[in-house]
C-alpha cells in the first residue's frame, strides 16, 4: 500500500467517525462565536494602525533569530510593558504561545525532575511534558487537586526521587475547552507544601480575568511570594495580536535565552505583531470598560442559551461549552448554525475526550445586543430543526436538540 493509499484510508475512517477536520474559509458576513479575540482588539483601529506603523518602520518580518540579528526597540518595549502588566521583573517573547510552552518547559525540566500536568491542559503543555519525559523527566497527570495531593504523597515516598531533583506543577489558568479556571489557591498551597515550581499558562486568562485583566493570579490575589512561579502567555487571544511570552525573574529570562531551543532557533516575533500587541496592552489599561462589557455579554449568552434548552455552564471566563456528546450531532448543529449566519464550529476528539463533543461559544466585548439576539435566535432555530428531525440522528439519545 502506498503512503497516499494508507493516508486516504485513515482519513476515510475519521470521516466515518465524524472526526475529519478541514480548513475552511469562513464567509465574511457571518457572526463569529469562535474567536479568541475576547476584547475585539484585533480589529481596533489604533491597534491596526500600530501594526502598520511598525511594518513601515521596521519591515514586515524580523528576518532572523534575535541571537543572530539582534532585535529592534519594539521587542524591548513590549517585553518591558508585558513584565510591568504582569508585575514581573522581565519578559521574553516567543513566536507563538505553543513555542513558549514547549521552549520554557523543555528548558527547565531536566533528567530526574518530576512534572505533574493537569489532564485538561492545552496540547502544547502536554507536548512539552512529553518532550521533557523523553529527556529523562517523569510525568504524571492529575484531574483534580485532590488527586494531585495523592500523587504528591506517593511521589514523596518514592525511592527513585533524587535529592536535587525539581518538581513542577503545570496548569492552564483557564481551560480552553470548558472555560473553567484552575484552583489556583490550592495549587499555590500544594506548591508551597511540596516545594514545587508552578508553571501557569494563562493564555485565556490574560485580558479576561481580574479587575484589570492581568489574569488568573490577579483574580485570586493569593500571596505566593514564597513560591516559584513561571507564567506563560499569548498575545494572540485577548490582546488581538500574535506571539507568546514568558514572565519571571531576570535570572529566569537570562537562562531561557541561553537554553530554550524554540527561542534560540526561531525567527524573532515580527514587528507588526509587536506593534499591535504594545498598543493592545495600552488600550486594555486605559479602557477597562471592555472587560465589563465582555462579562455582561458572557452572562447574556449563557442565560439565553440555557433558556433555549442547551446544556451550558457559565464559568468565570468568556468561554461557554455547549455540550452535545456525539460528534456527528455536534457537526450537524454547527452546520445548521452556519446556515443561519453564525460561525461556531464543533469541537471533537482528540481536542476533547470521546463522547464529549461540544460547541465552544466565545463571547466578545464587541458583540452588540443585536448580535447576541441574532446568535440566540439561530440556536433556537437549530433546536426547532432538531426537534422535528427524523431518522438515526433524531433517535440518538444525546442529540443536540434534547432539552435538558
Amino acid at each position: 500500500m502506498s503512503l497516499d493509499e494508507d493516508l486516504r484510508a485513515q482519513l476515510s475512517q475519521r470521516e466515518n467517525d465524524g472526526l475529519l477536520r478541514r480548513v475552511r474559509q469562513v464567509p465574511a458576513r457571518v457572526l463569529d462565536l469562535a474567536s479568541n479575540d475576547y476584547l475585539g482588539l484585533s480589529r481596533d483601529q489604533s491597534v491596526i494602525e500600530a501594526a502598520c506603523n511598525a511594518a513601515r518602520k521596521y519591515g514586515a518580518g524580523a528576518r532572523a533569530s534575535r541571537l543572530v540579528s539582534g532585535h529592534n526597540e519594539l521587542h524591548s518595549q513590549l517585553e518591558s510593558e508585558i513584565a510591568c502588566f504582569k508585575n514581573a521583573e522581565n519578559a521574553l517573547l516567543f513566536s507563538s504561545g505553543y513555542a513558549a510552552n514547549l521552549g520554557v518547559i523543555s528548558a527547565l525540566a531536566q533528567r530526574g525532575d518530576s512534572l505533574f500536568c493537569d489532564k485538561r491542559n492545552h496540547a502544547s503543555l502536554v507536548d512539552a511534558c512529553k518532550f521533557a519525559q523523553n529527556n529523562g523527566a517523569s510525568v504524571r497527570y492529575y484531574s483534580t487537586t485532590k488527586k494531585l495531593r495523592a500523587l504528591f504523597g506517593s511521589h514523596e515516598t518514592s525511592s527513585t526521587r533524587s535529592d536535587n531533583s525539581r518538581v513542577f506543577i503545570i496548569t492552564d489558568g483557564v481551560f480552553s475547552m470548558d472555560g473553567d479556571v484552575c484552583d489556583w489557591p490550592r495549587l499555590v498551597q500544594l506548591a508551597r507544601e511540596f516545594g514545587a515550581i508552578l508553571v501557569l499558562d494563562d493564555a485565556h486568562g490574560t485580558g479576561t480575568l481580574g479587575e484589570k485583566g492581568r489574569g488568573t493570579k490577579e483574580y485570586f490575589a493569593v500571596d505566593a511570594n514564597d513560591v516559584d512561579i513561571v507564567e506563560i502567555g499569548t498575545l494572540s487571544k485577548a490582546l488581538g495580536a500574535q506571539g507568546g511570552f514568558v514572565v519571571g525573574s531576570q535570572t529566569l529570562i537570562d537562562y531561557l535565552v541561553n537554553s530554550s531551543r524554540s527561542f534560540i532557533y526561531s525567527t524573532a516575533l515580527n514587528p507588526p505583531a509587536c506593534g499591535a500587541a504594545l498598543q493592545a496592552l495600552r488600550v486594555l489599561e486605559r479602557e477597562p470598560q471592555r472587560l465589563q462589557k465582555l462579562r455582561d455579554n458572557t452572562q447574556m449568552l449563557a442565560s439565553g442559551l440555557r433558556e433555549r434548552g442547551f446544556d451550558v455552564t457559565q464559568q468565570l471566563s468568556p468561554i461557554l461549552s455547549v455540550r452535545i456528546g456525539d460528534a456527528h450531532n455536534a457537526l450537524k448543529l454547527s452546520h445548521n448554525l452556519l446556515e443561519s449566519g453564525v460561525w461556531c464550529p464543533a469541537i471533537r476528539p482528540p481536542s476533547v475526550p470521546q463522547n464529549t463533543s461540544r460547541l465552544r461559544v466565545t463571547a466578545s466585548s464587541e458583540l452588540s445586543q443585536e448580535d447576541i439576539a441574532r446568535a440566540l435566535n439561530a440556536f433556537a432555530k437549530t433546536n426547532e430543526l432538531g426537534s422535528s428531525a427524523t431518522g438515526e440522528v433524531a433517535a440518538t439519545s444525546n442529540s443536540y436538540f434534547t432539552r435538558r
